[in-house]
């Protein structure tokens, strides 16, 4: 029986694992269900142990196989302090300094183009810089959990944007973009510290929460190529 369970939750765990969230959902339900309903009491807490394992096993490979989806030169790294989650990450880019800058601050464009996000509105402008409202999902496979939070961004053209949040379902949520010209190329540096006021699952919460950040930036350097692309054309064009 363990077999059989740990044999389809691998197979939901191809490259397009994201998309069979709620069939990973619901079967970890139906198995839990079942061994509530029909294993001995005693014997609730081993079964459930195995079931975690498999899960766990799961967002592994899923985490693995979209960390191979995304692109190869991006460095990132996530750890866990106590219950401080820190971010670091730089990727360089072959386009222009303002390209990169333009996106970074295109904030209530977000939602196009990072996944997660709902909503993002500007509420307020001061001298410290802007007052982001933004809507979202924290989600991965079968875990999902609604977040808003209330962001101040204080940009510093041309290389610095710094942002911490001033309310909302994070404690602490500071996040620090640098960019500096690498030769040819533009360098993209990302560090950041939260801690959630949700709780993450068990187990697989560390790999949750990389899958989740990874993709986020992931799809913002995306975008960025994509507008260099789009300015690159035209340019073309008229040679």
């Amino acid at each position: 029986m363990i077999l059989r369970w740990i044999l389809a939750l691998l197979e939901l765990s191809c490259p397009i694992a994201n998309r069979n969230a709620s069939a990973l959902s619901d079967f970890a339900f139906r198995m839990n269900e079942r061994a509530r309903k029909t294993v001995p009491r005693q014997s609730r807490t081993s079964i459930q142990n195995v079931i975690w394992l498999v899960m766990a096993t799961t967002v592994f490979l899923a985490d693995l196989a979209y960390g191979q989806s995304s692109r190869s030169d991006i460095r990132f790294d996530v750890t866990r302090e106590g219950e401080s989650i820190q971010t670091v990450a730089h990727v360089d880019l072959p386009v222009a300094k303002g390209v990169v800058w333009a996106v970074l601050t295109d904030y209530e464009r977000y939602p196009r183009f990072i996944s997660s996000m709902r909503e993002s509105r500007i509420v307020l402008r001061s001298p410290e810089g802007v007052v982001v409202e933004q809507k979202g999902s924290f989600s991965f496979l079968f875990f999902s959990q609604d977040i808003e939070a209330r962001i101040l961004v204080s940009a510093f053209p041309p290389n610095i944007i710094e942002s911490q949040v001033l309310e909302g379902d994070f404690k602490i949520m500071n996040g620090r973009y640098d960019l500096r010209q690498v030769g040819n190329n533009v360098r993209l540096s990302f560090s950041g510290r939260l801690i959630p006021k949700f709780s993450l699952p068990p187990v697989i919460g560390m790999s949750i929460v990389r899958s989740i950040l990874l993709r986020n930036f992931n799809e913002m350097v995306t975008e960025i190529l994509r507008r260099n692309a789009d300015i690159q054309v035209p340019v073309q064009a008229n040679r």
